[in-house]
């Protein structure tokens, strides 16, 4: 399968190169009439396309979704704090006492890395933040020696900061087509799509022009 624009990009850039070669032909047979005493006063034959009109049939192989590039799951920053206020309000304490928050604090910072990190590689939301929670319970627990409820602790993790995750959002779907003929004969008739295009063809000329200072510059234009 192919991309529907790269398809009829194709077909557009083929009828080019299609002139191209005409008109290479065309320079060939000028170049022979000028050599010739006759010919030389004939006017140069020259393909011109006018309206061509093409009837493509295709089917709708599948939509590929391409999303947006730099992803950022998770503000790092807010989600560490936020963790670390969950962790006060369960044991119900204002504060820690700074050993112990020094190094909440860095296992916060650590896990949230890995978290953001693994958001991305597997664009799993949930699991990553139940993986998450408990890790953040077992190094909590290890930390504080706080005697608590690590599943109760992990849920309420996992539930307050699931609004916190921002989704990856899809910035285009571009559909893939099915045009191989053999492919096509195999598919209803009713499920094929019929692109029609009209294609004019528009020359450019290269026009110089000079300015009063003597400044000769190019330009391509209409014919």
């Amino acid at each position: 399968m192919i991309n529907l624009h790269e398809y009829i990009g194709s077909i557009a850039t083929s009828l080019t190169e299609a002139r191209m070669i005409s008109d290479l032909k065309s320079l060939e047979i000028a170049q022979k009439f000028a050599q010739h005493d006759l010919l030389k006063h004939f006017s140069i034959p020259r393909l011109r396309a006018q309206n061509i009109e093409l009837t493509i049939p295709v089917a709708i192989g599948e939509l590929e979704t391409k999303y947006q590039k730099d992803y950022q799951p998770i503000d790092n920053i807010e989600f560490s704090a936020q963790t670390y206020s969950i962790l006060k309000d369960v044991t119900q304490r204002t504060s820690f006492d700074r050993k112990t928050s020094v190094r909440l604090k860095a296992a916060i910072n650590n896990e949230v890395e890995s978290l953001e990190k693994l958001i991305k590689a597997t664009n799993d939301e949930t699991s990553s933040l139940q993986l998450y929670a408990a890790k953040i319970a077992e190094q909590f627990m290890a930390i504080s020696n706080e005697k608590i409820d690590a599943p109760a602790l992990i849920n309420r993790i996992s539930e307050n900061q699931a609004s916190q995750i921002k989704p990856k959002q899809p910035v285009k779907q571009e559909p893939k087509v099915i045009v191989e003929s053999y492919k096509l004969q195999e598919i209803k008739p009713e499920n094929l799509i019929q692109i029609k295009m009209t294609l004019n063809e528009e020359g450019l000329e290269w026009h110089t022009s000079e300015d009063d200072n003597g400044n000769r510059s190019s330009k391509l234009l209409p014919e």
